[in-house]
Protein backbone atom coordinates (compact mmCIF):
# COMPACT_ATOMS: atom_id res chain seq x y z
CA UNK A 1 0.00 0.00 0.00
CA UNK A 2 1.27 3.83 -0.34
CA UNK A 3 -0.29 6.38 1.30
CA UNK A 4 0.40 10.67 -0.94
CA UNK A 5 -0.94 13.19 1.59
CA UNK A 6 -2.59 16.02 -0.27
CA UNK A 7 -3.64 19.46 1.42
CA UNK A 8 -6.53 21.39 -0.09
CA UNK A 9 -7.10 24.13 2.42
CA UNK A 10 -8.71 22.73 5.44
CA UNK A 11 -8.80 19.49 4.32
CA UNK A 12 -5.81 16.53 3.79
CA UNK A 13 -6.82 13.90 0.98
CA UNK A 14 -5.65 10.39 2.15
CA UNK A 15 -4.75 9.05 -1.51
CA UNK A 16 -4.32 5.45 -0.79
CA UNK A 17 -3.04 2.91 -3.26
CA UNK A 18 -3.07 -1.06 -3.12
CA UNK A 19 -4.16 -3.32 -0.61
CA UNK A 20 -5.49 -2.12 2.69
CA UNK A 21 -5.06 -4.96 4.92
CA UNK A 22 -3.48 -5.80 8.47
CA UNK A 23 0.57 -5.73 6.77
CA UNK A 24 0.00 -1.65 6.77
CA UNK A 25 -2.38 -0.04 8.73
CA UNK A 26 -0.04 0.00 11.55
CA UNK A 27 1.58 2.61 8.89
CA UNK A 28 -1.32 4.11 7.37
CA UNK A 29 -2.17 5.01 11.47
CA UNK A 30 0.87 6.54 12.10
CA UNK A 31 0.59 8.69 9.52
CA UNK A 32 -3.20 9.92 10.43
CA UNK A 33 -1.76 10.30 13.81
CA UNK A 34 0.74 12.79 12.44
CA UNK A 35 -2.00 14.60 10.47
CA UNK A 36 -4.15 15.26 13.95
CA UNK A 37 -1.08 16.05 15.68
CA UNK A 38 -0.81 18.40 13.21
CA UNK A 39 -4.34 19.87 14.23
CA UNK A 40 -6.35 18.69 10.94
CA UNK A 41 -9.73 17.30 11.58
CA UNK A 42 -11.09 17.24 8.09
CA UNK A 43 -10.28 14.29 5.14
CA UNK A 44 -11.22 12.74 2.45
CA UNK A 45 -10.16 9.23 1.79
CA UNK A 46 -9.67 8.39 -1.78
CA UNK A 47 -10.24 4.37 -2.49
CA UNK A 48 -9.94 4.83 -6.13
CA UNK A 49 -6.88 2.85 -6.59
CA UNK A 50 -7.58 0.20 -3.21
CA UNK A 51 -9.34 -2.82 -4.86
CA UNK A 52 -9.09 -4.91 -0.72
CA UNK A 53 -9.59 -3.53 1.97
CA UNK A 54 -9.64 -5.93 5.37
CA UNK A 55 -11.48 -5.51 9.05
CA UNK A 56 -8.21 -3.73 9.73
CA UNK A 57 -8.72 -1.05 7.40
CA UNK A 58 -12.00 -0.70 8.58
CA UNK A 59 -11.19 -0.37 12.24
CA UNK A 60 -8.53 2.38 11.16
CA UNK A 61 -11.35 4.30 8.92
CA UNK A 62 -13.89 3.79 11.60
CA UNK A 63 -10.69 5.20 14.26
CA UNK A 64 -10.01 8.00 12.16
CA UNK A 65 -13.64 8.91 11.82
CA UNK A 66 -14.19 9.04 15.90
CA UNK A 67 -10.99 11.07 16.66
CA UNK A 68 -11.91 13.84 14.17
CA UNK A 69 -15.89 13.91 15.17
CA UNK A 70 -14.90 14.42 18.81
CA UNK A 71 -13.40 18.04 17.29
CA UNK A 72 -16.48 18.56 15.06
CA UNK A 73 -14.64 17.63 11.87
CA UNK A 74 -15.26 14.78 9.23
CA UNK A 75 -14.01 11.92 6.38
CA UNK A 76 -15.38 11.24 3.10
CA UNK A 77 -14.32 8.91 1.44
CA UNK A 78 -14.46 8.42 -2.23
CA UNK A 79 -13.64 6.90 -5.52
CA UNK A 80 -14.71 3.40 -3.54
CA UNK A 81 -14.21 0.13 -5.51
CA UNK A 82 -17.82 -1.66 -6.53
CA UNK A 83 -15.83 -4.97 -4.24
CA UNK A 84 -15.01 -2.04 -1.04
CA UNK A 85 -18.53 -0.47 -1.94
CA UNK A 86 -20.15 -3.75 -0.96
CA UNK A 87 -17.62 -4.41 2.19
CA UNK A 88 -18.60 -0.69 3.39
CA UNK A 89 -22.69 -1.60 2.76
CA UNK A 90 -22.30 -5.33 4.35
CA UNK A 91 -21.36 -4.15 7.23
CA UNK A 92 -23.54 -0.71 7.00
CA UNK A 93 -20.53 1.34 7.06
CA UNK A 94 -22.23 3.12 4.59
CA UNK A 95 -24.48 5.07 6.84
CA UNK A 96 -21.77 6.23 8.81
CA UNK A 97 -19.36 7.61 6.18
CA UNK A 98 -20.27 10.11 3.44
CA UNK A 99 -19.17 8.40 0.04
CA UNK A 100 -18.44 10.41 -3.61
CA UNK A 101 -17.55 9.39 -6.58
CA UNK A 102 -14.26 11.34 -6.91
CA UNK A 103 -12.14 13.52 -5.03
CA UNK A 104 -13.37 17.16 -6.06
CA UNK A 105 -17.17 16.02 -5.11
CA UNK A 106 -16.04 14.91 -1.72
CA UNK A 107 -13.32 18.50 -1.28
CA UNK A 108 -17.15 20.32 -2.39
CA UNK A 109 -19.25 18.56 0.45
CA UNK A 110 -17.01 20.38 3.41
CA UNK A 111 -18.28 23.76 4.07
CA UNK A 112 -15.93 26.92 2.50
CA UNK A 113 -14.05 28.28 5.14
CA UNK A 114 -14.19 32.14 6.12
CA UNK A 115 -10.89 31.79 8.32
CA UNK A 116 -12.18 32.54 11.41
Amino acid sequence: MDVDLEHNGDVVAVVLRGDVDAAVTAELRQQLDDQLADGRQNFVVDLSDVAFMDSSGLATLVQLFKRVRIGHGDVRLCGLQPNVRRLFELIRLDRVFAMFPDRAAAYASFPVSDGR
